[in-house]
Protein backbone atom coordinates (compact mmCIF):
# COMPACT_ATOMS: atom_id res chain seq x y z
CA UNK A 1 0.00 0.00 0.00
CA UNK A 2 1.43 3.43 -0.85
CA UNK A 3 2.39 5.33 2.26
CA UNK A 4 1.54 8.69 3.20
CA UNK A 5 4.71 10.41 2.08
CA UNK A 6 4.97 8.57 -1.61
CA UNK A 7 3.98 11.22 -4.34
CA UNK A 8 1.62 10.52 -7.05
CA UNK A 9 5.15 9.81 -9.55
CA UNK A 10 6.73 7.53 -6.95
CA UNK A 11 3.30 5.93 -6.88
CA UNK A 12 3.03 5.92 -10.66
CA UNK A 13 6.58 4.61 -11.04
CA UNK A 14 6.25 1.83 -9.03
CA UNK A 15 2.78 0.35 -10.69
CA UNK A 16 4.69 0.67 -14.06
CA UNK A 17 7.55 -1.21 -12.22
CA UNK A 18 4.79 -3.63 -11.40
CA UNK A 19 3.14 -3.70 -14.66
CA UNK A 20 6.75 -4.48 -16.90
CA UNK A 21 7.17 -7.30 -13.98
CA UNK A 22 3.91 -8.27 -14.62
CA UNK A 23 4.22 -8.33 -18.72
CA UNK A 24 7.44 -10.47 -18.37
CA UNK A 25 5.62 -12.94 -16.39
CA UNK A 26 3.67 -13.12 -19.08
CA UNK A 27 6.00 -13.43 -21.57
CA UNK A 28 8.05 -16.60 -19.56
CA UNK A 29 4.75 -18.38 -19.57
CA UNK A 30 3.20 -17.80 -23.34
CA UNK A 31 7.06 -19.17 -23.74
CA UNK A 32 6.48 -22.31 -21.87
CA UNK A 33 3.17 -23.12 -23.23
CA UNK A 34 4.63 -22.78 -26.72
CA UNK A 35 7.44 -25.17 -25.70
CA UNK A 36 4.87 -27.56 -24.21
CA UNK A 37 2.57 -27.58 -27.20
CA UNK A 38 5.44 -28.43 -29.90
CA UNK A 39 6.80 -30.95 -27.59
CA UNK A 40 3.08 -32.53 -27.75
CA UNK A 41 3.17 -32.06 -32.00
CA UNK A 42 6.46 -33.41 -32.01
CA UNK A 43 5.22 -36.65 -30.18
CA UNK A 44 2.03 -36.59 -32.71
CA UNK A 45 4.28 -36.25 -35.37
CA UNK A 46 6.57 -39.24 -34.51
CA UNK A 47 3.20 -41.33 -34.46
CA UNK A 48 2.49 -41.03 -37.56
CA UNK A 49 -0.46 -38.04 -36.80
CA UNK A 50 -0.81 -35.82 -39.18
CA UNK A 51 -0.33 -32.34 -37.22
CA UNK A 52 -1.07 -28.22 -37.82
CA UNK A 53 0.78 -26.44 -35.74
CA UNK A 54 -1.31 -24.02 -33.61
CA UNK A 55 2.17 -21.94 -33.20
CA UNK A 56 2.88 -19.97 -36.06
Amino acid sequence: MASEDESIYERVARLEDEVASLRHEIDVLKGTMRNKIVRYEHKLIKKGKDVQSIID
